[in-house]
């Protein structure tokens, strides 16, 4: 599975070599000055020096010895310094002239982006448009939704390969109501539940690499709509007057 890339930049602004400087990194993007980040797999982070005098970005362990993982070497004023992060973990730094300066990247698993299927059940709703499920995974669903409104499930499939260990979903109450049980690839877990203004929140723990979601509730929407219903009735109707013509002009 490949994240998507994206770069972020940490300042070392002027005064940095000052131990009584106000701060000594500044997050270009959120203006945070702690020096600790939170990245995805296959982010890098480019440090620009901003101050007059020398400074590096060295790894360290979480007490502070030197362990070699990286070192930028010294980096001039108005150089700066590059580093992508493939794996997960805390990776910690300091400036090894400017110990006082130190910050930490911690690269987490990427929860994924808001997603939307839309039109599930679109043959059963009075309107014909169906049901939106929005979902947060770092893959895609599948955009056809098994129903089945004698088991009272719906099943989604991930078309994509996904090395996340949960899913969100949010599922129109309309759809299906009060899930009370979810099997991921035929085996039965735990989820969690949240009411929202939008539907039920289920947050679902899943092994990385899985395929099918299957969830059961209380009710899902039948397999018949009044719409449908009220068609299916005209169309007979319109079938049994045919047939009275028909044999009436006989």
């Amino acid at each position: 599975m490949v994240f998507a890339e994206k770069t972020y930049t940490i300042i070392i602004p002027s005064g940095a070599s000052d131990p009584d400087a106000p701060y000594f990194w500044s997050e270009k993007t959120t203006g945070i000055t702690t020096g600790e980040i939170t990245v995805y797999p296959n982010n890098s982070i480019t440090w620009e020096n901003a101050d007059s005098g020398f400074h590096t970005i060295t790894s360290v362990t979480q007490s502070g010895e030197i362990d070699g993982k990286f070192d930028s070497g010294f980096i001039n004023a108005g150089d700066y310094y590059a580093l992508e992060f493939s794996e997960l973990g805390d990776f910690y730094y300091f400036c090894s002239i400017h110990p006082w300066m130190n910050g930490a990247v911690h690269v987490v698993k990427n929860p994924g982006s808001v997603k939307s299927i839309h039109n599930v059940g679109s043959g059963f709703t009075d309107d014909g448009l169906g049901f939106t499920v929005k979902y947060v995974l770092d893959s895609n669903l599948q955009n056809t939704v098994t129903i089945n409104s004698s088991e009272k499930t719906l099943i989604f499939v991930i078309s994509e390969d996904s090395e996340n260990e949960q899913i969100t979903l949010i599922l129109p109450d309309k759809l299906i109501e009060n899930p009370t049980a979810v099997w991921v690839d035929n085996v039965i877990t735990d989820f969690e539940t949240e009411i929202t203004t939008t539907g039920t929140k289920l947050t679902i723990p899943m092994p990385p690499h899985s395929k099918e979601i299957k969830i059961m509730g209380t009710h899902v929407i039948p397999e018949f709509s009044f719409f449908a219903m009220v068609v299916l009735a005209i169309g007979l109707f319109s079938t049994f007057l045919f047939t009275r013509t028909k044999f009436s002009i006989i």
